[in-house]
């Protein structure tokens, strides 16, 4: 049996990573595994009905980004799509749009399953059995969940009556710890599986999905699910330190932020004091607004320029074979949107009301257009040596990925010391306010406090295969799961 390392935010993932590695399969089918458990048993953390990104990087050969993340609907709608705004208590307070008008084009099957056909070999309804198994009898609620829900469950998952049963006991939530069936989930994966990721897009689950979600208010069509397919694209690419640095390019702007702010760090005279740190965190995230602010080619040029390129809520995993092959894959729903298509158990995305990632506002998006977001995947590289890293935590996932490879590439801190270190993260960039760990060694006005590492500074799990030795390390902020095996 081959060897392999494994990251993902549950027991229930990584086992069943472990089952993948005794089928044969490589990193790739394990990282597939691993994000569509995650999918599935993570709900308001995330959901099938969502979007997200693979960074592969293979021993031979160069690495991809496959971009599975949310496009725009609206391709041949005609009428009024309905969406209700609601605030919640979390992550300081946050207003989002919920319910089917919030509804982007998901795009996590179709990338799953190019990475399967390109990087896998257990076969498709391999894995997605594997993951029906898994949901089928359902699933303790994760400590993560209970976090979210305890604020989002009333305000978006109450009305739909397939979240409601899964989530609530009477008109408390669930707790965690408590068992959780998304009714009819195992049957759609396992047609997935025998039928194909076409058939979410094309086949007769498609037009299910969009025929339950155009009654309750979505702009959602069968021409805009039938047009999607995943970008295959040319990664970021940077050298920190001797090591090569992979990262998911722009319309996202998380693996240029993150890039920008390494590249900032190496280049300093001191690269390992918290003031630079902080200094080249702010200026990332300043040259993010400058992309926001100009958008298209020219923000993204302008991005690009900024990290010295020279190309274009959340679950991460990561996963890396005793034959160098490195995978990391991360995937949102956004707040969730809070409605299941009948018959299906698939929980859907928010992202069309994510307000802080449609800059322009509701009419600066294009119907079939990709949408911008903050996640990061990554796959560092010197000769054998190889890393995959991945965090959840909205804009933090940038602050986040960068400390921790700041350690590890420049401090030649272990891959475990490097995830634990106390972190920074920008809230605001003028004027300058910081949200910060105890153990940052700066002070200021400009600061806010935590006393204890917090799961707000996101979950880095990372995955790699350094000389002979498999390694893997899931983030103490949150609940995860590491293991080789």
């Amino acid at each position: 049996m081959r060897s392999m390392a494994l990251a993902a935010p549950s027991t229930l993932a990584t086992t069943a990573g472990e089952t993948v590695v005794e089928m044969g399969g490589t990193a790739a089918d394990a990282a597939i595994v691993m994000a569509l458990v995650s999918m599935c048993t993570e709900p308001g953390v995330c959901a099938p009905g969502s979007g997200g990104y693979l960074t592969v990087d293979p021993p031979q050969g160069p690495a991809v980004v496959i971009d599975g993340y949310m496009a725009v609907p609206g391709v041949g709608f005609e009428g009024e799509s309905i969406a209700e705004s609601v605030t919640m208590k979390y992550g300081g307070g946050v207003t989002t749009l919920v319910g089917a008008g919030s509804i982007a084009v998901p795009g996590s099957f179709a990338a799953l399953s190019a990475a399967s056909e390109r990087f896998g070999r257990t076969p498709w309804v391999e894995l997605l059995r594997l993951v029906a198994d898994v949901v089928e009898g359902g699933f303790p609620l994760s400590q993560a969940c209970f976090t979210y829900l305890i604020d989002s469950g009333p305000l978006i998952f109450s009305q739909d009556p397939a979240c409601r049963d899964a989530l609530f006991i009477g008109d408390r939530v669930k707790e965690t710890g408590d068992w959780v069936v998304f009714e009819d989930l195992a049957g759609t994966l396992r047609l997935i599986g025998e039928q194909g990721a076409a058939t979410f897009y094309r086949g007769d689950l498609a037009k299910e999905i969009v025929v339950d979600l155009e009654e309750r208010g979505s702009a959602l069509t069968a021409d805009d699910l039938a047009g999607y397919e995943p970008e295959i694209r040319h990664p970021l690419e940077s050298e920190i330190s001797g090591w090569d640095v992979v990262a998911n390019p722009p319309p996202a702007v998380g693996g240029v932020a993150v890039l920008d702010a390494l590249s900032q760090v190496d280049r300093s005279n001191n690269p390992l004091d918290h003031e630079i740190w902080k200094d080249a965190l702010v200026g990332a995230f300043r040259h993010r607004r400058e992309y926001e602010r100009h958008g298209g080619e020219e923000g993204m040029h302008r991005l690009l320029a900024s990290a010295g390129l020279k190309s274009p809520s959340t679950i991460s995993v990561s996963a890396v074979d005793d034959e160098g092959m490195a995978v990391a894959a991360t995937f949102s729903a956004g707040y969730g949107s809070g409605v299941v298509p009948r018959g299906t158990g698939l929980l859907m995305n928010n992202s069309l009301g994510e307000i802080e990632l449609v800059p322009g506002g509701e009419e600066s998006l294009l119907p079939g257009e990709r949408m911008m977001s903050n996640m990061a995947p990554t796959t560092v590289r010197s000769g054998g040596d190889v890393v995959a890293i991945g965090s959840p935590g909205a804009d933090r996932i940038t602050s986040a990925l960068a400390i921790t490879l700041i350690r590890f590439l420049l401090a030649g801190d272990s891959l475990e010391d490097a995830i634990e270190h106390p972190r920074l993260h920008p809230e605001r960039v003028s004027p300058v306010a910081i949200a910060a760990e105890r153990g940052i060694e700066l002070h200021g006005p400009e600061f806010r406090w935590y006393e204890e590492p917090h799961m707000f500074f996101g979950g880095v799990n990372s995955a790699g295969l350094i000389g002979d030795r498999l390694i893997a390390h899931a983030d103490s902020r949150r609940v995860g799961s590491a293991v080789v095996v």
